[in-house]
């Protein structure tokens, strides 16, 4: 399927509402995603997720230009786990305010909704998932988040990421909101880096597998 046709394919699962898709994207090593289409934006897709047990179990945002698979055709379980949702009463839906055109816009309305945010830089490390709370976009385009580990520790410093490296954004789902839960609320972070943050405020809820603070790759227009 080419790229524009599993964009058509997204669009046309978001419009109707039907059974839910297997997303399937163009960086290397990326997971598949099996969701229902909940918002489809000029930049990003909302996907919500369903899980291997065939549950609701968050949401993940992905780049529109990444996605190059979007049907239930390559996946013999839709049917099931659509009927199967429906029997349990789970229903997929949409999270009104999101901003779906824009990555800065996308980060502030994710936090302000949900709090915790997982990030991910899949093109640089398509294993590590860095959660945490949204401090600011810096003038340098710069994600300043403030992450929570896999214990539930929180971190006195901020991370930054360029947003243009940014893949996918998640919420929501069992794993993040038991950090949220075991953590607490953060303390506010200090700085990082050089730069002031002086585009975005937001606040939320943070966990990436590990301590991953290395090399960003250089990153376009996010």
């Amino acid at each position: 399927m080419g790229a524009k046709r599993a964009r058509d394919g997204l669009s046309r699962a978001y419009r109707t509402g039907g059974r839910p898709i297997r997303v399937g994207r163009s960086i290397a090593g990326a997971d598949e995603i099996d969701a229902y289409v909940v918002g489809v934006g000029r930049k990003w897709a909302l996907l919500h997720v369903v899980s291997g047990d065939m549950r609701l179990d968050g949401y993940a945002a992905v780049r529109l230009r990444h996605v190059e698979r979007a049907s239930s055709a390559g996946w013999k379980g839709s049917a099931v786990a659509h009927r199967a949702l429906g029997l349990r009463g789970e229903r997929p839906a949409r999270v009104p305010g999101l901003d779906l055109d824009t990555t800065a816009g996308l980060i502030g309305t994710m936090a302000a909704a949900f709090g915790l945010i997982g990030v991910y830089v899949e093109e640089a490390d398509p294993g590590v998932c860095y959660v945490g709370v949204p401090r600011g976009i810096t003038r340098g385009k710069r994600l300043r988040l403030q992450e929570i580990d896999s214990g539930a520790e929180w971190d006195r410093a901020c991370t930054t990421t360029r947003l243009a490296e940014i893949t996918r954004l998640d919420a929501g789902g069992g794993y993040l909101d038991a950090l949220a839960a075991v953590g607490g609320p953060p303390r506010r972070g200090g700085s990082a880096g050089g730069e002031r943050a002086g585009v975005l405020d937001v606040s939320g809820g943070g966990a990436r597998e590990g301590r991953a603070r290395g090399r960003r790759g250089a990153g376009g227009e996010p």
